[in-house]
């Protein structure tokens, strides 16, 4: 137990691994959580963790209002004309209506703008919503609840989904929905190295890849999770369910060797 200790420290030490706490404490469920315990307690290689602790992205607080103030530049007409309202994607208490408080904070002066996604039936003739979310992932869950809004939605009003970050497939597949909506977003994922588990991916070898989906089903996630694309994402708050589930599943049980575990998450959704 001594040795195995010595040589987790020589690892985490000789690959600098350190510099990825800084990364990791912007998650505010990260806590007292270690990178060391994360592989005592999981097993996994030092290089595959290296891989993907260098690929992950969270974004902060102070990057996240960031982007929405680009968003609002980039579309300031929009936002500025009168006829504009602005709410939160998705049901009531869901990541759209946390973005939605982050913009009133960004944007004092756009109180009298913003609406619950409940009240857009009300809406007059010829009226613009922008609906603002954090994260478009596969763009079924896009596609699920603009099928809601389309019963509520007047015909002469215009649509649009502002995201802080969304996936290409996930974007197109919303587009070729042939809903009205029109979509922007801050940050968008479409090379192949975005999606570690994926086949073109580089980052992590075919035997890494395997490693990681064995550990998914080890631990029931992928059974569980159809939205999963691989994605080293988090944001300050929260992961995505399209994020890399070794990272943010925790104390799902499991056995090998004979022996029934946990899974350590370095950064748990629940917490």
């Amino acid at each position: 137990m001594i040795l195995e200790k010595i040589v987790d420290f020589f690892w985490y030490y000789v690959m600098n691994l350190r510099k990825y706490e800084k990364k990791l404490s912007k998650y505010q469920g990260y806590g007292n959580r270690t990178i060391v315990a994360f592989k005592r307690e999981n097993n996994l290689e030092w290089n595959t963790i290296n891989k993907i602790l260098k690929k992950l992205v969270i974004i902060d607080g102070l990057e996240l209002r960031n982007r929405l103030r680009e968003l609002y530049k980039e579309n300031q007409e929009l936002f500025d004309d009168p006829k504009t309202y602005i709410s939160h994607f998705g049901p009531v208490g869901k990541s759209g209506g946390f973005i939605l408080n982050q913009f009133s904070h960004c944007f004092p002066g756009k109180a009298t703008q913003l609406i619950d996604s409940t009240k857009v039936s009300k809406l007059t003739d010829n009226s613009n919503v922008i609906f603002l979310d954090d994260f478009i992932g596969t763009g079924q869950q896009g596609i699920d609840f603009i099928k809601v809004l389309g019963y509520s939605l007047n015909s002469s009003t215009k649509p649009y989904l502002f995201a802080i970050c969304g996936t290409q497939k996930g974007i197109k597949k919303i587009n070729d929905y042939n809903s009205k909506f029109k979509i922007r977003t801050s940050l968008v994922f479409d090379k192949p190295d975005d999606f570690l588990l994926e086949k073109d991916s580089q980052t992590l070898t075919a035997k890494e890849k395997k490693t990681i989906r064995d550990f998914h089903s080890l631990i029931g996630f992928e059974q569980n999770n159809k939205y999963h694309l691989g994605l080293p994402l988090a944001f300050f708050y929260s992961t995505p369910d399209n994020s890399l589930g070794i990272l943010w599943n925790d104390k799902n049980p499991y056995e090998m060797n004979g022996i029934k575990k946990e899974w350590y998450g370095l950064i748990p959704r629940k917490y």
